[in-house]
């Protein structure tokens, strides 16, 4: 697996020394666009905003130049209130946001990108309009139009025009708690589609007016690197001591957890240093240190991540919802309110991130600390189970090193790479009195390891049973930061009244009734069932997706609820 990471960094390096190259020879390099696609265009605080991204380009229709992408909400004052990363799988990416009651009613954009994007001169990314409505507000901003309709997004669209044909129902009527079946036939296209159900509100929509550039030509240098492989985290370290030298200093990063993240780094000349992590796990929670002897001599700074140029960014003075929307905001209102109420009984499910092996596996040796007598300390645990390590005072600090067992002997002057759920810890003086009882397991790689830019004299892992040590461990030398993490995938919350009675005496009010983004269709027939809700009206089936022949489609069909 060293080898592997060695390999990820040489293939990091090349592609920034070939990108830069080709701008500076002025080459033509591909761009790539972003579509983004929500499930209404006006939304209340306490409803959740879904959203759907394709990122495309020309050669391919589906991108494959990045693998995340940045979503931001910006009000009409240019703040951005919301800024989110989603990864993007083949191009294909999604998300949702829930809107707090913090934000005032008013016009907002919602824009995306990809780092890849912000190199074009023409500060590319993609905006949309949306609306947001505070009903919480004493006094709702909104302009009086007295002449507002309802906006069909969809009438602008010409592709398509025998929606009613393709989708089908069971029914065209329901009753309240009823389950449905949409069918989605065979003839549709190869490609990847979105299912939003919802109901009809008459609340005025705005029309789809997005903005994406589609410019096709790259030629200027490239200033910020493609996350081809996975996030970029970069940074600097800044002496404390003049002329301290700054080049070729490893760090390293740890985003601890049961499925924790470790990455090394070497600075640059300029104290520069980059991490590629390509590992999803939920935390946010980042620590960045020098490992170095002489590490109190520096301080660690992240880079705050790239966003575009906003001063361009036109917003509308007025709004199309008047004074005769009031009863449908306040029905609707009511109807959120009430389903946060019993949120906890319909959350989302997290997909959790698959566990992958550690960078160091399967050279190490486990040892599973229940299969022992135990021992109360650390030290102690070690000196009696872990007969690969020996304690000895480095710098005058105790540390870790491997031992020769068949001679006694310790097998190298530096000590080895200690890890707590993925955390450095470079003074064992904290380990030696922890509780043995909290640890759970502790894996020794027994011979030198190399994992990016450092050869490691082994490495010793230890696994608590709540992986929880980071947040008792005190380093005045470690960066504890927070880094914007690509969204977790979902499942969204489905009710199944057929088969569950936990759920018949709590109401339903989902205006929302189905949101299902990344479907794949491959020239066959799905079946996709839902289940109405308690609220009476009109709804509507949307489906749209992009074709592998990058062609734009939707389809819409209309049913009732009674």
């Amino acid at each position: 697996m060293g080898k592997l990471n060695i390999k990820l960094a040489f293939l990091l390096l090349l592609v920034n020394f070939t990108y830069k190259s080709t701008a500076q020879n002025n080459t033509v390099l591909s761009t790539e666009s972003l579509l983004v696609k929500t499930n209404t265009s006006v939304v209340l605080t306490g409803e959740t905003l879904y959203y759907q991204l394709y990122c495309l380009n020309k050669t391919t229709v589906f991108s494959d130049i990045s693998e995340i992408a940045y979503l931001e909400v910006i009000n009409d004052r240019k703040e951005s209130v919301f800024k989110n990363k989603i990864s993007l799988k083949n191009g294909i990416g999604s998300g949702d946001y829930f809107i707090p009651t913090t934000l005032t009613t008013g016009n907002y954009k919602l824009i995306a990108y990809t780092n890849w994007m912000l190199n074009n001169s023409q500060n590319n990314f993609f905006e949309k309009d949306f609306a947001i409505i505070n009903p919480f507000e004493e006094h709702i901003n909104m302009t009086i139009d007295s002449t507002s309709k309802k906006v069909d997004v969809y009438k602008n669209e010409t592709k398509n025009t025998a929606e009613n044909i393709l989708l089908k129902l069971d029914k065209e009527k329901y009753s309240k708690r009823e389950k449905a079946a949409l069918v989605l036939p065979k003839t549709l296209d190869r490609g990847n589609y979105f299912l939003n159900i919802r109901k009809i509100d008459f609340i005025p929509a705005y029309s789809d007016n997005e903005t994406i550039n589609t410019d096709t030509n790259l030629k200027q240098e490239i200033k910020i690197l493609p996350e081809t492989r996975g996030e970029i985290i970069t940074g600097y370290i800044s002496p404390k001591i003049a002329n301290s030298d700054l080049n070729s200093k490893i760090v390293t990063l740890s985003i601890p957890g049961k499925n924790f993240i470790f990455k090394t780094a070497k600075t640059n000349s300029t104290g520069k240093f980059t991490f590629l992590i390509d590992k999803q796990t939920s935390s946010s929670d980042c620590y960045v240190q020098l490992s170095e002897s002489d590490r109190e001599n520096y301080t660690i700074a992240i880079d705050k991540t790239p966003s575009p140029d906003l001063s361009n960014l036109i917003f509308s003075n007025k709004t199309s919802i008047s004074r005769k929307n009031l009863k449908a905001i306040q029905e609707r209102s009511l109807a959120t309110q009430v389903e946060n109420v019993y949120f906890s009984q319909k959350k989302d499910s997290l997909i959790e991130a698959i566990n992958t092996d550690f960078f160091f596996q399967p050279t190490e040796k486990k040892y599973q600390l229940d299969d022992f007598e135990r021992f109360r300390t650390f030290k102690e645990t070690i000196i009696e189970i872990v007969t690969e390590l020996n304690f000895k005072d480095y710098n005058q600090v105790p540390s870790l090193y491997l031992r020769d067992s068949r001679y006694n002997i310790t097998q190298s002057p530096e000590p080895c790479l200690v890890l707590v759920d993925g955390l450095q810890i470079q003074n064992i003086n904290t380990l030696l009195n922890y509780n043995a009882y909290q640890i759970e397991s502790i894996s020794v790689v027994d011979r030198p390891y190399c994992y990016g830019p450092k050869i490691f004299n082994g490495i010793v892992s230890i696994i608590t049973k709540n992986n929880d040590f980071a947040t008792i461990y005190s380093d005045k030398n470690i960066l504890k930061t927070m880094i914007l993490r690509p969204e977790p995938a979902k499942v969204y919350f489905e009710p199944k009244y057929e088969t569950s009675n936990s759920l018949s005496r709590i109401p339903d009010y989902r205006y929302q009734l189905l949101w299902k983004p990344n479907i794949a269709l491959k020239s066959n027939e799905m079946i996709i069932p839902f289940h109405t809700s308690d609220i009476s009206g009109d709804y509507e089936i949307m489906l749209e997706g992009i074709t592998e022949a990058g062609n734009y489609i939707h389809f819409y069909k209309t049913f009732k609820i009674e």
